[in-house]
Parts: C-alpha cells; sequence; structure tokens
C-alpha cells in the first residue's frame, strides 16, 4: 500500500502530537528524519487503539493520546499508573498507595480513572486484550502488575470503545502495548527518596531476549523487583500532619484536637433522666478527674501511615514463532506478587461496641426504668461491681445515681487499645495472566488472530488491631478468688480469660489479649477466561476511494469471583461489621464487525473522505442481550488538515460485586416518617408531639395535629400492615429508644441490575501546516467530547428510600425500589418498628461530562535556527495537552435534584501538562511541568476559604548516554516542593483521611530525588 507523504506526516505527527508529552524524544526523530516533500512512500500498517482495522500510521478515528517507553523513561515513575493519572484526561483514583491506609481491604492499588466517571467505566487492555481485574469482584485493574520496563507505548482512547472491545469502556480504553523482538541483555536500576527522608524506594529489572529456531522465533522476558517504603504523618510536621487537627475553614485548621479514645481509657458515668453521660478520667493517683482534651487526648497522628508501602516482585515474557510465511504462534506470560502493609493508630474500643441492646444495637450507659418497676436501672456498661472497675470510679457512678443498688450500675468507657498494637492490613496480592494464540495471512487479503486469555488475580490479607467482642466482654467481668482477680465467668476462665483493666494505662496483659484478639482477614479470587477471534481484511477494487477495510469477530468470556471474609467476620463476632462472603460468576457470548469505507481520495478539497462502522452485540447470563454501536466520520480536505466525528453507544454490563455483593452490615440513623402517626375518625393523622424516645407516652398522650388529618405521609404509613398493627395496639406508634436506635440494614448488591448504556459525541480537527519547514514542525489537535451515561449502576439512601417509600399513598407499593428494602417487626412488642433497612443497587443515575481537550507538539533542531556549522547545538521539543471541562454533573436518581462537579477539586476547569526536552548527542534533559486549575472544595463558600488557587508542578530529570552500553540519569520531582494545603487530619473537608492535602489530585509527598542507570549487554 502506497500513499502521499503529506497525510502520512499528519496523521503521524498528530498522534504523536496527541501523547502526553510523550513521545518527546519520538518527536524529535520524527522532524529530523522526514522524508522530501514530494517523497512517496511505503507505509506500514498497524493496528492502533480503537479500531481493530490495520491503518498506515496509527490513524484513528477518534482522539488517541500516546504515552511511549521514552516518556516512561524521562518520568523516572516506577508505576504506570503514576504517569497515566497525571493525564489531564485521568480523574480522581479511587486507588492509590496515599489514599487506601484506611481502606479496609486494597491497600496501595493503584487504579486510573478516565475522565472521572469511575475505574468500572475505563477498560485497561494489554497489547488489544482484556487483563484481568486487581480489585477482585469488579473490572478495576491494579497498575502495579503492569511493568514500566516492559512497555512499548501505552494508547488512551477516551470515549465509549464498547463497541469494538466490549463492555466497560463507556469512559475509554487504556491499551498497553508491550515491546517485541527484543534482542540481547538489559540490567537497570533505580532508587529514590524524598528530602524529608522517607517514602525509599527502588528497583532492579533484568531485561532478555534472543531470537532461536533460526530467526523464526523470539523470545523476550522482563523480570524485575520493587520496593517502596512508607510515610508517616509524624514527619510531616512541616505540613501540619503531625498533630491532630480540627478545622475552621479550608485552609485553616486548630491543632490538639485529639481523641477522646485514650490509652489509660476514659469512664462515662451514666446519669438517670436522660442527661447523658460525664466523661471522666482515673489519673495517676486514683481520683476521678474530668477528661480535658488538652489534658488526655490521644494524637493520631503520631501512629498514622500516610503512604502504603510495598514490595513486589514479577516476570513477564512473550514469544513469537513463524510458523511459515503466512501463519505465527504468539504468547505472553504475566507472574506478579506483591505485599502491601498499612498501618493506622490503635483500634478504639467502647462499651458501645460490646454491649448492645435486645435488637443487637450497640448502646451508650443507659439510666431509666427499663423493667416498669419504677426504679432507675443502668444498663450498657461495666458492672460496678466487677473487680477492674476502681473504687474511686465506682463511688463516682454511686454517687450520680443515688439510691440505686450497685447491681443495677454500670459505666461505660472509651480506650484505645494500643495493647493489641496498631490497625493495619498485611496483604499478599498475586496475578497470573497467560496468552497464547494464533495469527497470520489467509490470502493477501484476509488475515485472522485466534487466542485464549487466561487470569486469575488472589488476593490474602490478614487484619491486626481488632477484638472478639464476646471474649472482650468477659474479661470487663471480674471477682476476686483467693486473693486473685479473674474472670467472673469460669467457663471463659478455663478457656484463657483475663481481666482486663480498661481504666488504666497498659492495664492489659499478653495474656488478656492473646484471649480477645481476633484473627481477622480476607481471602479472594477473581479468575478470567477468553477466547477470541476474528479475521482482518480489505475489499478491493470495490470503492473508488480505496479498499474498504473489514473486521468480523467472536468472543466468549467467563469471569468468576469469591471474596470470603474470616468467620468471626462473617458472624459478626468481632468489633467490625457482620459481612457475608461474596461470591458470583457470568459469561458473555459476543460477535462484533468493523467496516473502513474510503467515500472520496485524492480529489481538491478532499483528499480522503472516511466512514468507520463498528458494531457488537452481546448475550450476557446475567443481563441478557445488549448492544454497541459506532460510527465515524474522517474528512482530510487538504494535506495540512484533517476533520473528524463520531457518535458512539455503548454499554456496561453490571460487574460481579454489583450484582452478587451479599452485603456488609451497618446500623444507620434514621427518622422514620410514621413516627408520631394515628388515626382520627377513621382517618390517617400524626399527633402534635411525634417523638419521645425517653417516654413515648408523651406522644400517644399529646393530641391529634388537626392540621394533619388526612396527611399524604400518614396515608401512606396507614397502609404498611405492620404500622397499622401498632396503632391498632397503641393507639398510635410512638417508639421506644432501642427502636428508635435499634434498625440495622446492609448494603447488597442486585442480580436485577440491567446494563448502563452511554451516549459519546467527539468532533475535532487536527492542524500540521506544510507551508515551509518552519510551519511542518508544528502538529495541533482539538477535540470537543460529550458522554452522558444512563441507568448508572447506584444506590438510593436510607432516609430518602423512607422518605419516597412513604410520600403518599401511591407510592407506597412494598416492592418498588423505595420500599423494597424496608422491614418492620411484623409482631411482638416491637410490631411496626424498622427493623432492617437495606439498600441495593439500581439503575438509577444520569451522568454527563463535556469537554475540549488540546494537543501541540513542536520540535527544532537549534543549527537550523541558529547556524553553527562547526558544533552541534542540540534539538528542542516540546508537547502540550490542555483539558478544558464545560460540564460534568450528575442525578443520582429519578427526581433528584442534579448535581455539578466542574470546578471542584478533581475535576477542574482547566488542566494541562506541559513537557520539554533538549537533546545534544549523549545528553538529554527533559522538564515536565503539571498544571492544575483552580477549583473549590464543594463548599462554594467564601468565608470557608473553599475556593483553591491553581498550582504547578515541576519534575526534571537530566540523562546520560556514557557509551552505546550504558545509560544513566538523575531527576528531581516536585522540583519547587509545592504543596496544596487543606486543612484539617481527619479528612474534614473530603481529602483522605491524615493528609492537609488531596493526594490524589496533588502532589503530596513534596521534593524527591531519584536516579539510576540501564547497562546492555
Amino acid at each position: 500500500m502506497r500513499t502521499h507523504l503529506f497525510r502520512r506526516h499528519l496523521l503521524a505527527t498528530t498522534i504523536v502530537g496527541g501523547a502526553l508529552a510523550a513521545a518527546i524524544p519520538a518527536l524529535a526523530q520524527t522532524a529530523q528524519s522526514s522524508p522530501g516533500a514530494n517523497e512517496a512512500t511505503t507505509v506500514d500498517e498497524i493496528v492502533v487503539t480503537g479500531s481493530r482495522i490495520a491503518r498506515p500510521n496509527q490513524d484513528s478515528p477518534v482522539p488517541v493520546s500516546v504515552i511511549t517507553a521514552q516518556h516512561i523513561e524521562a518520568t523516572g515513575q516506577m508505576n504506570t499508573g503514576d504517569i497515566l493519572r497525571t493525564l489531564p484526561e485521568a480523574g480522581v483514583s479511587t486507588f492509590t498507595p496515599t489514599t487506601t491506609t484506611f481502606a479496609t481491604a486494597n491497600n496501595g492499588v493503584t487504579t486510573v480513572d478516565l475522565r472521572n466517571l469511575g475505574e468500572n467505566r475505563t477498560l485497561v487492555l494489554v497489547n488489544g486484550r482484556r487483563h484481568v481485574a486487581g480489585v477482585v469482584g469488579s473490572q478495576i485493574v491494579d497498575f502495579n502488575t503492569i511493568p514500566t520496563d516492559f512497555i512499548e507505548r501505552v494508547d488512551v482512547v477516551t470515549g465509549a470503545a464498547s463497541a469494538v472491545y466490549g463492555s466497560d469502556a463507556l469512559a475509554g480504553v487504556i491499551n498497553i502495548i508491550t515491546q517485541k523482538d527484543f534482542e540481547g541483555l538489559e540490567l537497570s536500576a533505580q532508587g529514590g527518596i524524598t528530602d524529608r527522608g522517607d517514602n525509599e524506594n527502588y528497583k532492579i529489572g533484568l531485561k532478555f531476549g534472543s531470537n532461536f529456531a533460526d530467526d523464526r522465533g523470539n523470545f523476550v522476558g522482563s523480570l524485575g523487583w520493587r520496593k517502596t517504603g512508607s510515610v508517616y504523618a509524624r514527619d510531616r510536621c512541616d505540613r501540619q500532619m503531625c498533630v491532630d487537627a480540627g478545622v475552621t475553614s479550608a485552609r485553616d485548621q486548630v491543632p490538639g484536637i485529639f481523641s477522646s479514645y485514650i490509652p489509660r481509657g476514659t469512664a462515662l458515668i451514666p446519669r438517670p433522666g436522660g442527661l447523658g453521660n460525664l466523661t471522666r478520667v482515673v489519673d495517676d493517683s486514683g481520683a476521678v478527674v474530668p477528661y480535658t482534651n488538652a489534658g488526655f487526648g490521644y494524637n493520631r497522628a503520631a501512629e498514622r501511615q500516610l503512604y502504603v508501602p510495598e514490595e513486589q516482585i514479577r516476570f513477564n515474557g512473550q514469544a513469537t514463532y513463524n510458523i511459515n510465511d503466512n501463519h505465527r504462534f504468539f504468547s505472553e506470560m504475566s507472574l506478579f506478587h506483591g505485599r502491601t502493609s498499612s498501618e493506622i493508630e490503635g483500634n478504639p474500643v467502647g462499651s458501645d461496641n460490646i454491649y448492645t441492646n435486645e435488637f443487637g444495637i450497640d448502646q451508650f450507659p443507659d439510666c431509666r426504668d427499663f423493667d416498669g418497676d419504677g426504679d432507675s436501672e443502668c444498663r450498657y456498661g461495666v458492672p460496678i461491681a466487677s473487680a477492674i472497675v476502681p473504687t474511686a470510679l465506682a463511688n463516682a457512678v454511686r454517687a450520680q445515681n443515688p439510691g440505686v443498688a450497685d447491681s443495677d450500675l454500670v459505666v461505660g468507657f472509651r480506650r484505645r487499645i494500643n495493647d493489641v498494637g496498631n490497625r493495619g492490613n498485611d496483604s499478599e496480592r498475586s496475578m497470573a495472566r497467560l496468552v497464547a494464540g494464533f495469527e497470520g495471512d489467509i490470502t493477501p487479503n484476509l488475515s485472522y488472530e485466534l487466542s485464549l486469555n487466561y487470569g486469575r488475580s488472589d488476593y490474602d490479607q490478614r487484619t491486626n488491631g481488632d477484638v472478639i467482642t464476646s471474649r472482650f466482654k468477659d474479661a470487663l467481668d471480674a471477682v476476686i478468688v483467693g486473693g486473685e482477680t479473674v474472670c467472673r465467668d469460669t467457663v471463659a476462665r478455663a478457656q484463657g480469660c483475663r481481666p482486663i483493666y480498661v481504666f488504666q494505662e497498659g492495664g492489659i496483659s499478653k495474656e488478656a489479649v492473646d484471649y480477645f484478639k481476633a484473627s481477622t482477614g480476607l481471602d479472594a479470587f477473581q479468575e478470567q477466561y477468553i477466547v477470541n477471534g476474528y479475521v482482518n481484511g480489505t475489499l478491493p477494487n470495490v470503492s473508488p476511494a480505496g479498499d474498504i477495510g473489514f473486521v468480523i469477530g467472536v468472543e466468549y468470556r467467563e469471569e468468576e469471583a469469591r471474596s470470603t471474609p474470616d468467620p468471626l467476620t462473617q458472624k459478626g463476632l468481632a468489633t467490625g461489621n457482620l459481612t457475608p462472603e461474596t461470591r458470583g460468576a457470568f459469561d458473555v457470548r459476543e460477535a462484533f464487525a468493523e467496516l473502513r469505507v474510503p467515500l472520496l481520495a485524492d480529489l481538491p478539497y478532499a483528499q480522503a473522505l472516511d466512514l468507520n462502522l463498528a458494531a457488537r452485540v452481546s448475550d450476557y447470563s446475567t443481563v441478557g442481550s445488549t448492544t454497541a454501536w459506532a460510527a465515524s466520520l474522517e474528512y482530510q480536505p487538504v494535506e495540512w488538515l484533517k476533520l473528524r466525528s463520531q457518535y458512539a453507544v455503548a454499554v456496561r454490563a453490571p460487574n460481579i460485586n454489583e450484582l452478587f455483593n451479599a452485603g456488609s452490615q451497618t446500623f444507620p440513623i434514621v427518622t422514620d416518617p410514621c413516627e408520631g402517626v394515628t388515626l382520627f375518625n377513621g382517618q390517617a393523622a400524626f399527633f402534635n408531639t411525634r417523638s419521645n424516645i425517653a417516654d413515648p407516652d408523651v406522644v400517644l398522650n399529646s393530641g391529634v395535629d388537626a392540621s394533619t388529618i388526612g396527611n399524604a405521609v400518614a396515608q401512606a404509613c396507614m397502609l404498611d400492615p405492620a404500622v397499622v398493627a401498632r396503632v391498632a395496639r397503641d393507639g398510635g406508634f410512638a417508639l421506644t429508644q432501642p427502636e428508635k436506635q435499634g434498625t440495622t440494614g446492609f448494603n447488597i448488591g442486585n442480580p436485577d441490575l440491567t446494563p448502563e448504556t452511554s451516549k459519546t459525541f467527539t468532533a475535532g480537527f487536527l492542524f500540521n501546516p506544510r507551508w515551509n519547514d518552519w510551519w511542518s514542525r508544528l502538529s495541533v489537535s482539538v477535540d470537543y467530547y460529550d458522554i452522558s451515561i444512563d441507568d448508572g449502576v447506584g444506590t438510593y439512601g436510607r432516609q430518602t428510600s423512607l422518605n419516597r417509600c412513604y410520600e403518599n399513598a401511591a407510592s407506597y407499593v412494598p416492592t418498588s425500589p423505595f420500599c423494597g428494602g424496608i422491614q418492620r417487626f411484623a409482631a411482638g412488642s416491637s410490631v411496626g418498628a424498622l427493623n432492617q433497612l437495606d439498600i441495593r443497587n439500581l439503575n438509577l443515575a444520569v451522568i454527563n461530562v463535556e469537554g475540549l481537550d488540546l494537543k501541540a507538539s513542536y520540535s527544532l533542531d537549534l543549527n537550523d535556527a541558529f547556524p553553527a556549522p562547526s558544533m552541534d547545538l542540540g534539538s528542542v521539543s516540546a508537547s502540550l495537552t490542555y483539558s478544558h471541562l464545560l460540564d460534568f454533573g450528575s442525578t443520582a436518581f429519578p427526581g433528584a435534584a442534579s448535581q455539578t462537579f466542574a470546578g471542584t477539586v478533581g475535576s477542574p476547569e482547566n488542566e494541562a501538562v506541559l513537557n520539554l526536552l533538549y537533546a545534544r548527542g549523549p545528553l538529554q534533559a527533559t522538564v515536565g511541568i503539571q498544571y492544575v486549575g483552580e477549583a473549590d472544595t464543594g463548599h462554594f463558600n467564601e468565608a470557608w476559604k473553599s475556593a483553591l488557587p491553581s498550582m504547578t508542578f515541576v519534575n526534571a530529570q537530566v540523562r546520560y548516554e556514557l557509551n552505546e552500553r550504558v545509560n544513566v540519569y538523575a531527576g528531581v520531582d516536585n522540583v519547587f516542593d509545592e504543596y496544596m494545603f487543606i486543612a484539617g487530619t481527619n479528612g474534614d473537608n473530603g481529602q483522605a483521611t491524615g493528609w492537609t492535602t488531596f493526594p490524589d489530585v496533588y502532589d503530596g509527598l513534596g521534593r524527591r530525588f531519584y536516579g539510576g542507570f540501564r547497562f546492555s549487554f
């Protein structure tokens, strides 16, 4: 196939210019090696991300950003995900090492979220094929498993690509293209550290490759080890993170706002009559004194980890073998094993975690007439008769509750259980991926590929710092036997129970810890099987404008996942919430096709006009049939200008977690809209007083509010049989305190979910002037995008479900999405009260994002600008990527108010990255500049100082080739140590807990240095 140079150069440079700076070395090479202006040249055909049809010179109907191996080297980054997250097209990742310290699982995982539409809507491929998920139960890939030194380039396509690649590509596709046909041996190493002396990081890599079988085959492999150190808040005093702090605005904080869960324990002394509990401390002299934050508070920041450390080892290999001139065998193998260890302050355990009411709901100490005998009793705490309660503390409880027998008195507590050690997760992640297949030519115009793709991720987690609540309770109740303090329960004593002195620092022995310490954790895996086959060909002599290209293929995919918590967690016996096992699977059969039709070619003002069509039909075992399609036009009126536009309809089938999640227990605080309902002359109404949990009779005797007779909410409530039964029994619906606080619930999946759908429109142009040699170095592309998603998977809030279910008589439908998760007690003393309030995934949300992307590049040989025949001045290259966000909003569910996110942190209206390269002989110097525009924390309140200024981060690297075998380099990230300060150490303004910035948006680590070498044998 032959083409004119003008079109070849336009397409090549605009794609490179679309790279995030990236292929800056390649830009210089392109400019220096371009043939003469009138030369016709042979052009190889390759498959570019966004289509399976082979095209010349990375021609693409949609915008593609390309990050080359040279750019990856120029960043010095050890994780591909960290590079991709700086793209203006990328949003705020859910999982990063800086934001997952407090996560209950997946600590240290690195993910990428295109357009801020969620990682589940970003499809990650390796060599055009799916990669197994790293977050079990989802389709989210962990970029820790993809090594930087095995990559040839990364293609990033934003916008719908489901028609080509299948489900999950609503926001776009990230395609990792790995190196092939390597011969030789290459050793590389790198080390780095922050200028504060932490986050030490090291990596060693060995790449090797060789031909075999008389050069008919090639094998290339890469073996690597990497270790990254942690960062602790106690070492970031200059960023105001080493001391717990509260906030007075988004930019101002007050240090010394400590936790009342302290190692010596605070006592909660109950008082009668609903007066609440007094917070006291037993000081070193044994006296009971008031708790003060300044005198006794616990500084959690001293123990908090900010960056999750990791150690990993991995192997990647590829082999190809030419069976003959027309057929080739290929294979890929990836093996990964990584370890992470998160750490935060010790477990805060309170008496409310240990003592529960009849509904199993955590309770603080409470003194009132529980049994109706007219006398007050105190419940939900440590009996003051227990031998672990100091005498002075027992007397303080008696003083607040005169006349109450010791057997009816308790004292609550809050304590930091540092005796067990800090909380955290020790996790191991393993991944194995194997691809094997055949490709070749059937005829000169028809080729094929057939592949089998297997992947498996395993996750094993052991959690530290948890306690078994029933055993902890046993150890709180002690008696003196034979002069020795022992646990009261003889069975528990025989099992190893030792008393714990929660009102004394150091009062928990190792033997006591061994008895109540919980061994909790999580075991999970995800497995993937894919069989894919397609033919790729051309139909010559059909269109006068050129050959018609086509692809026809089929694919079969199976996914299975299981997530199994430890037995204690599954039964809710530890301090964490009850979490059952989740397991699920699905399979999908698909057929897909693409067509590229040249409509016009080589005409005045119509150098080329091409129509591209793609479609995919799928049949899921879970959601049934889906259809995705795309249509695009590429129009090149002259050599230096190309116009392109695409409209695509994409789908995303719900993943295993969204479908089959068995739920995690929670204890929501909600207001029952039916509280206070009654009947008046046969009509539904409300009492004048709707709630008094301390004395429900006050409600029942308050009289009917005349303005509520026939009220729509009251009418809906009186359609609920359980509420009707309560009103019939008591004359009205008045909740007691245990009933008010007795609601539990689960967040659960929904096997009846339907697919999400999106519509994407893009339009843009590529400009590469050919008027003279100076202009020809410039490449510019501008693209508009509009992505809208319907039926997004989400949930109603529990309070929203209650309010909407009982909004009026027509809204009360027990099986409706609003009412379906509401379970009331159908009988017994608490008939009508809320028992369980579940929320499950539903197809609800509407999301829209709209914006403009500009990419530009320019390269210049300085000898052309400043003639100096006697010396080489070198060359410079620049590449700019700029994104302007026009709109970003969502509607959580039908009828809800729309929310706008454009201009908030993580979604600024303006973002840009500028990369500069200077190259002269063996020397190469690069500077990367990242600009994050003005944004708001989401409060949009001038008094709160919620508006944040723009910020610029500068990275630099110098690389020198000592000889043809040895290359050394050194770099500095965040050269000027910039930091976007956000107040609060407990996520007060929405940032990750522990940080005083948004580390997933702005650089949080500060200035850091690195250096390394590459040695080729």
